[in-house]
């Protein structure tokens, strides 16, 4: 089994010099030679692509245009892992949580996310919590579901849930097309509780009315088909 972490990083060398040592700390600890660091630098115009490469990150370019979406998808495309495991650039995504992931993934798990509603976080704002409870809410009406923090963008997952499938999100709502393409693979979806600390520096790039637009509109696009089908499956078993 190997693991690759993929960071999308867009101005991020205030905090990624302390992560990626901690990221290499516990994947030496825990996964020997079996892993490797992908950080996706996209369209930084700071000094994080130097950094990536100091400390022994694969760095990737985003060819596509600007966006955390954008820049996953290079990222996933040149990782080598048996598992995927995606994580944000601003210290805010604990490293000491990803054995966890993969020990869901091991007992069988297609996608696994790292829950702050369970877990807890310092960077949410009341409109945040809020906004994430409504469209996390909308996503199980749905899909009959009950999943506490699919917008969360610390997630792992087998490999085939990306190779499967042609993504097309550009920006953050590629985080309901992972969890809804791992449910048309027939995944179970798996949660543990999951801190996220404060911002360790930089600026945050999401914007709740701009990017929750989107992620309505994302869940919108993929659950209803899946629910569709789902209850057409049902009625002709």
């Amino acid at each position: 089994m190997k693991l690759s972490v993929i960071i999308p990083a867009k101005n991020e060398e205030v905090t990624l010099a302390n992560l990626l040592p901690e990221i290499n700390n516990v994947l030496r600890k825990h996964f020997s030679d079996q892993s490797e660091v992908i950080l996706v630098n996209d369209h930084s115009t700071d000094r994080t692509a130097e950094i990536g490469k100091n400390h022994g990150a694969t760095v990737v370019d985003n060819p596509y245009g600007r966006g955390k979406g954008h820049a996953l998808i290079a990222g996933f495309e040149r990782a080598s892992g048996d598992y995927l495991l995606m994580m944000d650039a601003d210290g805010s995504h604990l490293p000491e949580f990803i054995p966890e992931f993969v020990t869901y993934l091991e007992k069988g798990f297609g996608l696994v996310i790292g829950s702050r509603q369970l877990g807890g976080s310092e960077e949410y704002t009341f409109l945040r919590c809020f906004g994430n409870i409504i469209l996390s809410g909308a996503f199980n009406v749905i899909t009959g579901l009950h999943i506490t923090d699919v917008l969360n963008g610390y997630k792992g997952f087998r490999r085939d849930v990306f190779t499967r499938y042609k993504y097309k999100s550009g920006e953050f709502e590629i985080e309901i097309e992972l969890v809804a393409n791992a449910l048309k693979a027939g995944y179970q979806i798996g949660e543990f509780a999951c801190h996220e600390k404060a911002r360790a520096g930089g600026e945050a790039k999401s914007r709740v009315v701009r990017h929750g637009t989107r992620f309505l509109w994302k869940i919108l696009q993929l659950t209803i088909p899946y629910r569709l089908s789902s209850v057409s499956k049902n009625r002709s078993n």
